[in-house]
């Protein structure tokens, strides 16, 4: 079960358990919200109607049986067909013609006392916190998805597709009042609200009630940053390590040019230096302070001077 699913299953399963409590205002607002994602307004012998279409089995049945507790008679299932992308099965269900307005009016579809289509979302829908948490979590049972970055990659994303340009603009505008920052893109026909910060997907997760997701999203972003710090940590060192590699070769190469001349004019502290990085060219400057019983500073001191001298036996 990949996450997307996971989340709309536990949204499903808590709604399902609080069903009996929540106002029916609050199911309507989801309902609404699940028509606007997952299915189709159309005319169908000059009376406007709609369809629904789900992929996902539990979904599917969540929604019918919302809708028969909300208006005491049930969607029918049309027929059902495969989606050639994913190769699942779509159930389409459309609401009983004879009822259809009255239904698409309740849910805020039509425009008062009109048979026409209304665009963005119904304010009354979303009157009460809880009527937009419902919204919210309808929008995401019918359009919603939310994929994990594989590898190294970085692609947190969270997305809510609308057929509909208006109902996506006050659906960003309703994730605002949540403090949800969400972006708008147009997709070909569709417009899609998406967030792409792992702390905004984290606290949508905690809007619609997903605490299993949560904390599944929680523990994958930890594992990850603990990851993300070995791998910095082992790179850095990998860095050092390099740079460390480089100065003792240059530094080998110039002391071989002091070494020709028997340490000519040299101290006993630059030649004692000189020997041991001779003969450990693979220790670091420090390695070498310690085996020398010097400081780090000293030796880096005593290794210039060496270095210039070098230079200019070259010259």
């Amino acid at each position: 079960m990949n996450f997307t699913s996971e989340i709309k299953k536990e949204i499903v399963s808590r709604s399902g358990q609080e069903s009996t409590s929540a106002d029916k205002n609050a199911r309507k607002s989801s309902f609404s919200a699940f028509i606007r994602t997952s299915g189709a307004l159309g005319v169908k012998d000059g009376i406007p109607t709609f369809f629904l279409v789900s992929e996902t089995e539990h979904v599917a049945e969540y929604f019918t049986n919302l809708f028969s507790e909300i208006f005491d008679f049930e969607l029918s299932v049309t027929h059902a067909t495969m989606d050639r992308m994913s190769g699942r099965d779509k159930l389409v269900m459309q609401c009983p013609i004879t009822s259809s307005v009255r239904v698409l009016s309740e849910l805020g579809l039509l425009k008062r006392g009109t048979e026409n289509f209304r665009e963005g979302i119904l304010p009354s829908l979303i009157k009460t916190e809880t009527q937009k948490i419902a919204y919210i979590q309808g929008a995401f049972l019918g359009g919603g998805s939310c994929t994990l970055p594989k590898g190294n990659g970085t692609g947190y994303h969270l997305e809510v597709v609308f057929s509909e340009r208006k109902t996506a603009w006050d659906f960003c505008k309703l994730l605002d009042e949540f403090e949800l920052i969400v972006r708008l893109i147009e997709r070909k026909d569709d417009f899609v609200a998406y967030i792409k910060s792992k702390e905004t997907i984290s606290d949508f997760l905690a809007v619609v009630g997903a605490e299993n997701a949560l904390k599944k999203f929680t523990a994958f972003l930890d594992k990850r940053d603990e990851s993300n710090r070995d791998n910095r940590a082992k790179n850095c060192f990998s860095g050092n390590a390099d740079k460390t590699a480089i100065a003792a070769v240059k530094q080998v190469v110039a002391l071989k040019k002091l070494e020709e001349t028997n340490f000519k004019d040299l101290s006993e502290e630059l030649k004692q230096l000189a020997r041991a990085r001779l003969r450990y060219p693979e220790k670091s400057l420090r390695e070498l302070a310690e085996l020398l019983g010097e400081s780090k500073s000293c030796l880096n001191h005593r290794m210039r001077k060496l270095m210039e001298l070098a230079e200019r036996i070259a010259d």
